[in-house]
């Protein structure tokens, strides 16, 4: 037992000296705490928890996951590049394997951390994608730096600092100090993407160049954007991020009646529930939103709609063929309410929508998946649920690392927001993130004409 203690201490130190370019361990198994796996799902959200095992979902080399792999005649295959988001899930998971008593978890954070370190980084800022070679991460051609993986990343590293913020263990400490770091470094980066004229923050950079549109609405993923920039700047003075660039950004909802009971749903742009509900995997939004009723309806309606076709809940994901589109339901979309835009729909689900519905209704969200499981039990895989089947019953064969994250991270929210808050309280963030959020109400309540038949 000895031996193996220091032979792991001693992996930690590999992993943070940068000694070895491959991973000083091999996670051929990963486990978190039985109090995570609903009873009677135990099983399925294990098969998903193994997308993370190394050579499956994640690179032995470069240590993070791939952004899709597929089945092939039998075989997994896999695509060489990833983005920060997939990332940042990633090491959330870890966190909760490393709870769960396997060391192992904690020397490969450390290991992504280095990933993360020596990364090209733009004015701090981590592009999107990455590609993998060699073990080692390079940006694709466009040099696309955007806010909204970016705050992604910043969140899920703000749970990693948080689990170990209190920690006496020096390995803990020095990945918290090495996080620190790191979102230290991005402060410039973050403050040059808020335009004063406009209030709001620029979604990205283009090969260096701000892009033209903004990041403008509380339904969306990116509204974590706004949020972290404020926090994170705050100390710069003139050059801070001002709350209200996350307090004045829009929020639209709709009323339907359906078989007699109204509806008040939260509208994302395109219809796609993972739009609503990814931020709530590292923010406890269900304390945070003044009136949660807007987040119950949206997947009440979801449930309902993916019900009446016998598929899961709609979202962008794959497709049944394998390539990849952001499906919404139009009914559920800004932009098809207020400008009458086609959205991308149609009767394609994905299981990780129905997954990130745990978040609000466990019960719910339980029963949807067992039902899906036993409509279509050859959607879980040695690696985790396909991406999507649609009405037919014609399913994908490929699986994508962020839908797995949000799958997994889903069922681990509840401990994930907590260790967000703990940092975040830490570094008297969380009353601001408080107050911040009480803007978080409708602009507008849009009247539609059209008539939902559900």
């Amino acid at each position: 037992m000895k031996l193996k203690k220091r032979t792991l201490a001693a992996a930690v130190m590999i992993a943070v000296s940068g000694l070895a370019n491959a991973s000083a361990v091999k996670l051929d198994q990963l486990k978190v705490r039985d109090s995570l796996y609903p009873e009677n799902f135990k099983e399925e959200l294990q098969a998903n928890l193994n997308f993370y095992i190394d050579g499956v979902g994640v690179d032995k080399d470069a240590v993070v996951p791939y952004d899709p792999i597929w089945l092939n005649h039998g075989k997994f295959q896999h695509g060489n590049y990833t983005n920060t988001t997939e990332i940042g899930l990633y090491l959330n998971i870890l966190v909760e394997v490393e709870k769960a008593g396997n060391p192992k978890a904690l020397v490969r954070i450390a290991e992504v951390l280095k990933q993360l370190e020596q990364a090209p980084k733009f004015k701090g800022m981590f592009y999107w994608p990455y590609n993998i070679s060699h073990g080692r991460l390079s940006p694709n051609k466009d040099k696309i730096v955007p806010s909204v993986d970016n705050s992604n990343l910043d969140l899920a590293l703000t749970g990693v600092a948080g689990a170990y913020i209190d920690s006496k263990d020096p390995k803990k400490q020095d990945i918290v100090k090495r996080i620190d770091a790191l979102l230290a470094g991005q402060k410039k980066g973050w403050s040059e993407l808020y335009d004063p004229h406009k209030g709001w923050l620029k979604a990205g950079w283009q090969k260096g160049k701000l892009m033209a549109h903004y990041v403008g609405r509380k339904s969306n993923e990116t509204r974590l954007g706004p949020l972290w920039a404020s926090l994170i700047t705050r100390d710069m003075g003139k050059d801070a991020v001002p709350a209200s660039a996350f307090e004045t950004l829009e929020l639209y909802t709709t009323s339907y009646s359906v078989k007699g009971t109204t509806y008040k749903p939260i509208l994302s742009w395109d219809g796609a529930y993972f739009q609503a509900m990814l931020p709530a995997i590292w923010l406890n939004e269900k304390s945070l939103v003044p009136d949660y009723r807007m987040f119950e309806d949206l997947t009440k309606l979801q449930m309902i709609y993916a019900k009446k076709y016998n598929i899961p809940m709609v979202s962008s994901s794959s497709t049944v063929t394998n390539s990849y589109t952001p499906f919404g339901i139009p009914f559920l979309s800004e932009s098809n309410a207020r400008f009458k835009n086609n959205v991308h729909s149609g009767t394609t689900g994905t299981p990780h929508a129905t997954a990130l519905s745990y978040m609000v209704n466990k019960e719910a969200s339980l029963t949807a998946l067992k039902d899906l499981k036993k409509a279509y039990p050859k959607i879980e895989s040695t690696a985790g649920w396909f991406d999507a089947v649609d009405s037919k019953g014609r399913m994908a064969t490929k699986l994508l690392s962020l839908d797995q994250g949000m799958f997994v991270g889903s069922f681990l929210a509840e401990s994930i927001n907590k260790d967000v808050q703990r940092y975040m309280e830490a570094k008297h963030y969380w009353k601001e993130v408080q107050v911040m959020y009480q803007s978080f109400i409708p602009t507008e309540e849009i009247k539609s004409k059209s008539k939902v038949k559900l």
